[in-house]
């Protein structure tokens, strides 16, 4: 990852508008190298990016990333949204385009999935949804339209507070009114629509195809095959959590045929708004800009010292099972409000006896124990379940922002609401619910 020509910690790269210091490197990708560095002005963090590309290039194909670069920076520069992140400098460092960029906290939604391992939970989904189907609209309600193009997990942050940020406009592109088709195909296989494969021109509703395929790929946690619309009951299927009308409204995103699909984004926002279990609370109205027909100065982005995400704990939600993040007033998956941070716990019930323990350290491991082995589970079955429980049974931890209940291959199984859960597959833990292993139920509260 790294190379005599990168620029290294501690680095002073003078910029147009101002002077940086490199703090260290995030990343490196097709065209470009971004970097975490602080600006001399007032000592806020900020994303260098400089176009930097991998392997040998022809002079056209350089030409043709210098262009895509220039492109993403002019497009940004232009733009005022609370999911797109801020640009404060464009000049060039070494004979190479050089971008100063909002530094974005977080992970991206295919981070999240990764870390998941399992489809992700409805009203989660619908909330990223919304949140995108808003920036999109914006985008499409520019003059000329801007059409992105590359939606797809790993192109979105989710920074801590729960706000959704796309982060790479490298093949985004004005719509030329009459024309017939785009001057280039880009996008990714799977997220792309059929007329983004070179057949026609891109619009708003090709933007429309890519969320309909990003939110079934967090749904499932599975990649969308290309060109293909998802039938009837199979994202149901994957990821109970979803109902009819969710799944009825990716569907629709995702017609081949164009006027199949919804108009515009924000008439896709409404038909996801209408798959709420609750009002749906927007997580950027907490730092709500001024009016967005009026651009408003760059804001300064809040220094961060640290390049991950606290692990914190904040109140979780009782509606969705969210841990939130600290001094959060609304539950960042559903939007539901929070009340002072309760403390999980499990009440035992047995056969013997009933009790309840605290879940004060993670992973809570449930079991039999094996003196033999130096085997001691956080929660001891051996005196309660006639013999039903493996040594090493299930556990509870903590899986992302939730809970999480996984069956660790168990000989007998492990039963959550009266239901027998897959080995080694994370089943996530609301508010009330029973977990059975023989004779002994669980119930997961929040106190």
């Amino acid at each position: 990852m790294s190379g005599p020509d990168l620029l290294t910690p501690n680095m002073i790269v003078r910029g147009a508008a101002d002077t940086y210091t490199v703090l260290n490197l995030i990343g490196r990708g097709g065209m470009g190298t971004v970097y975490r560095v602080q600006r001399a002005s007032d000592a806020s963090v900020w994303a260098l990016k400089e176009m930097r590309a991998q392997g040998e290039l022809t002079a056209e194909e350089q030409a043709d990333n210098r262009r895509l670069f220039l492109q993403e920076a002019a497009l940004l520069r232009s733009l005022s949204f609370p999911n797109l992140p801020v640009v404060a400098d464009l000049f060039e460092h070494e004979g190479r385009p050089t971008l100063v960029m909002e530094y974005v906290p977080g992970k991206t939604l295919e981070d999240r999935a990764h870390e998941a391992n399992a489809p992700l939970m409805e009203q989660q989904v619908l909330g990223y949804g919304v949140q995108l189907c808003r920036v999109l609209n914006y985008l499409h309600s520019c003059d000329p339209p801007i059409i992105y193009r590359d939606l797809k997990p790993s192109n979105i942050m989710l920074t801590p507070d729960g706000v959704l940020k796309l982060i790479d406009f490298g093949v985004a592109r004005t719509h030329k009114k009459g024309k017939a088709k785009d001057t280039i195909a880009m996008g990714s296989a799977g997220y792309a629509p059929p007329e983004q494969y070179g057949k026609g021109q891109t619009d708003g509703r090709s933007d429309v195809y890519a969320l309909g395929a990003t939110l079934m790929h967090l749904l499932t946690n599975l990649p969308p095959v290309p060109l293909q619309t998802p039938q009837p009951g199979s994202i149901s299927k994957m990821n109970p959590s979803v109902d009819a009308h969710t799944e009825a409204a990716i569907i629709k995103a995702m017609s081949l045929q164009r006027e199949q699909r919804f108009a515009t984004c924000a008439e896709m926002e409404q038909a996801l708004l209408r798959c709420f279990d609750a009002p749906y609370l927007d997580p950027t109205a907490a730092a709500a800009s001024p009016p967005l027909t009026v651009k408003p100065s760059p804001p300064t982005p809040v220094v961060h010292d640290q390049t991950h995400v606290s692990d914190e704990d904040g109140p979780p939600c009782i509606h969705c099972g969210r841990v939130n993040k600290d001094r959060a007033r609304f539950c960042a998956g559903c939007g539901s409000p929070l009340s002072d941070p309760p403390k999980p716990r499990l009440l035992i019930t047995s056969p013997h006896r009933n009790w309840e323990l605290p879940i004060d350290r993670l992973p809570v491991r449930i079991g039999r124990r094996d003196p033999r082995q130096n085997h001691y589970p956080e929660l001891d079955l051996a005196e309660h379940d006639r013999g039903i429980a493996s040594r090493h049974h299930a556990t509870i931890q903590r899986d992302g922002d939730f809970y999480t209940l996984t069956d660790l291959g168990s000989t007998n199984g492990t039963m959550l609401n009266s239901k027998l859960i897959s080995p080694r597959v994370p089943q996530r833990l609301t508010q009330g619910d029973r977990i059975k292993i023989g004779e002994v139920e669980i119930e997961f509260r929040w106190s």
